[in-house]
């Protein structure tokens, strides 16, 4: 057999080969697309495999990547394979509901919440940022003794509740405007979150600061879903304007989620990647977020800049609509 056939032939079967993998990728990936679905429809369930498949629906932009590779190689060599593409929306259609957006309102509020990791000690670029955004309120999580020491003297924060202790689970909770009714909440394990009031232009509203366990575990991942269920039905039940923040540890694909739309709590943090803060988080999850009862309305949303953690903050700004939703 001449040299140049017996090359194109072996380079033949190497490019079948490779669109074979290819196309099994790009169905792979299609699962991954239709995992927040099954995520949902297992809410309820407390079983190992609700769990597993929980895990496994976090990486909506991982399965969109590899769509768009894996599916358009498949649809090179066949057009059929194309149709795989329009899978492509699914992470903006399967995200829990966001609350809706407004332009202005009759009372404006901004909160920040970001996870600055326990090992990093240096608060000055948090310092920084908060110069120039400004925020109303910043929640902290992962706060080790030496980042709260480097939060004194923050002259447009007076108003600061610490709780810190040993391991991950220390906070801070930072405002421009006076705090009352300051609560520790704390579960069944002892995870603690903070909860308090303030009055924002003669408006009193709830401010709730969390950071669940991580699902390493299946009793994990059913504690931290109870756990937002029963902020939400707190928010529900509330007459105030309720802010939930925090490194909730699950994505708005995930059960977590399922549910807290109907009593009203509603994303108003993006979909936008924010940990690990590695490559710019891309392709991540989103696990920091603002959630808001049906009160309020989104002025606007942003991931902010790199605070030496292994998360990205996420900084929202909040509205009450003159005629209330």
């Amino acid at each position: 057999m001449p040299i140049i056939q017996f090359r194109r032939l072996s380079s033949s079967a190497c490019f079948q080969g490779l669109l074979k993998r290819a196309r099994v990728l790009a169905l792979l990936c299609l699962v991954g697309l239709l995992l927040p679905l099954a995520s949902h429809l297992l809410a309820a369930s407390d079983s190992t495999l609700a769990w597993l498949i929980d895990l496994a629906c976090h990486w909506q932009w991982l399965y969109v990547c590899g769509l768009l590779v894996f599916g358009a190689l498949a649809a090179w060599a066949d057009r059929g394979w194309a149709c795989l593409l329009l899978a492509l929306p699914l992470p903006w259609l399967t995200a829990a509901p966001s609350a809706p957006t407004l332009a202005q309102g009759v009372v404006v509020l901004s909160v920040v919440s970001a996870n600055v990791h326990l090992e990093n000690d240096d608060a000055q670029s948090l310092r920084r940022w908060l110069g120039v955004t400004r925020p109303d309120v910043v929640i902290l999580l992962e706060v080790s003794p030496a980042y709260a020491a480097g939060l004194q003297g923050l002259s447009d924060y007076p108003h600061q509740q610490l709780l810190t202790q040993e391991g991950p689970f220390s906070m801070a909770l930072l405002s421009r405007h006076p705090l009352f009714g300051v609560e520790v909440l704390r579960d069944a394990d002892g995870i603690p979150g903070l909860a308090a009031s303030l009055d924002v232009a003669g408006q009193r509203v709830r401010i709730l600061a969390e950071h669940p366990m991580p699902p390493l575990s299946r009793y994990d991942h059913v504690q931290r879903n109870q756990k937002l269920a029963a902020r939400a039905a707190e928010a529900a039940a509330s007459a105030l304007p309720s802010v939930l923040a925090g490194d909730l540890n699950a994505t708005p694909w995930s059960s977590a989620f399922a549910g807290l739309a109907g009593q009203g709590l509603r994303r108003a943090s993006g979909i936008t990647p924010t940990w690990p803060a590695i490559g710019r988080a891309f392709p991540g999850i989103p696990i920091d977020h603002v959630l808001v009862s049906s009160h309020w309305a989104v002025v606007s949303t942003a991931r902010g800049p790199d605070l030496g953690s292994d998360h990205y903050p996420v900084l929202v700004r909040l509205a009450l609509p003159a005629s209330r939703p």
